[in-house]
């Protein structure tokens, strides 16, 4: 269900929603809900354009080879996402340069394949209702087709695609334009895949070790979580008192954006025992995350009576944030500015500080703080740039703002 929810948000638009599929890195649903739509779409245009889905005078293997499920499947893991991940990082600054990491690989690829996928799914019946007029057949199970539907299908994936680089990359829309110019210089690539694969299906392999090899650490990785949930769940059954094993439940809830249960299990465990700041700062992060500021303030303020110098001081930033979102403007640029004037390189701190500023009309003060973040960005270390891209993309995002609205 979490999936359909997530593709119907991304067709909507919904950048929360495109950025949620991409965190929970499910790679293994991602391929299947691509597989689904890109077979469908296949196989009604050979339906529309041969008279038939597969050809038996051909063989079914040789027919599902000219499908060119895995040479397309293959292009887009070994090629294209590397490609715009990469392209990406270069056109923004903030990134790894001519590197990515395996977090970004999989966030981008389980965000993508699902809103490909039903892309589509939804013009199959596009192209079986308006097809071609005319189609080319230079051989066998080869069709060159101009049809609406096709149009249609090449106008959504460019629109899709376009938004999705933006919103995972946290790019401008011209240097998202930008990325997806510059990524279709690899379709000679995929060009090169589709006319050697057919002869040579011993590539085929390079892409089902690397699936067996994901199977096999996701597989590992869920058992472990599995295992490490169901023991805490019967120490939670033999002692139903333990706060710890209500907390570490909640945390796994969390983990797995199961945010509603995840309130649940940490109210359980304050219930238990209030004084512990773990667990009233992990409960005040249910709430931000579900948009509840009041009764995320209310939670920070508790973990920061509970613990001044709780995570190295964060709790200030949390706070004053808390503040700023529940319009307590002044105590929130209160809290930030003393949480800055320890972690002055902490960029989501000085960004929220910036965001206090512009609330309160000190529209320079707003500047100096935006342009701080870029600044820090630009001499810091890369994985640093790469960690807090989000807060340097807002801060960009907010200074080009200020300078529209300047001009204007």
């Amino acid at each position: 269900m979490n999936l359909i929810s997530n593709l119907l948000g991304m067709l909507a638009f919904h950048t929360p929603t495109l950025r949620n599929q991409a965190e929970r890195r499910a790679l293994g649903t991602g391929v299947i809900s691509f597989c689904v739509g890109y077979l469908a779409y296949a196989l009604v245009r050979n339906s529309v354009y041969t008279g038939e889905l597969m050809s038996p005078q051909s063989g079914l293997l040789t027919s599902f080879y000219s499908l060119n499920l895995i040479q397309v499947l293959l292009f887009l893991f070994l090629i294209y996402v590397p490609a715009v991940i990469i392209i990406s990082n270069a056109i923004s600054g903030d990134g790894l340069g001519l590197s990515f990491s395996r977090k970004e690989y999989r966030a981008h690829l389980s965000a993508l394949l699902p809103l490909w996928g039903m892309l589509y799914l939804i013009t199959a019946p596009l192209q079986w209702l308006m097809p071609s007029p005319q189609s080319i057949e230079p051989h066998e199970m080869v069709v060159v087709e101009f049809s609406i539907g096709l149009f249609i299908r090449l106008a959504l994936i460019l629109i899709y695609t376009l938004w999705a680089i933006k919103q995972l990359n946290y790019l401008s829309m011209v240097q998202a334009l930008g990325v997806f110019a510059l990524s279709w210089f690899t379709l000679p690539v995929y060009y090169i895949l589709t006319s050697f694969l057919f002869a040579m299906p011993f590539f085929f392999l390079i892409l089902l070790f690397y699936f067996g090899f994901q199977w096999i650490r996701g597989h590992f990785y869920v058992q472990s979580n599995n295992r490490l949930y169901q023991q805490h769940l019967s120490a939670l059954t033999a002692n139903p008192q333990d706060a710890d094993a209500h907390y570490q439940l909640g945390l796994i809830h969390l983990e797995r954006r199961n945010l509603d249960a995840a309130r649940k299990y940490f109210e359980s465990a304050i219930r238990i025992d209030s004084n512990d700041p773990e667990y009233q700062y992990s409960l005040g992060r249910v709430y931000e995350l579900k948009e509840e500021w009041p009764s995320a303030l209310e939670r920070f303020e508790e973990t920061y009576r509970l613990d001044p110098e709780f995570r190295q001081g964060d709790i200030f930033r949390e706070v004053g944030k808390g503040y700023l979102h529940t319009g307590s403007i002044e105590k929130g640029i209160e809290f930030l500015q003393f949480f800055l004037s320890n972690r002055g390189s902490d960029p989501e701190g000085r960004y929220w500080l910036a965001m206090a500023m512009k609330e309160k009309g000190d529209i320079e003060q707003m500047r100096i703080h935006l342009n701080m973040i870029i600044d820090q960005a630009r001499s810091n270390p890369r994985f640093f740039r790469k960690e807090n891209r989000e807060w340097i993309y807002r801060a960009r995002g907010m200074l080009r703002d200020s300078q529209y609205n300047v001009r204007h």
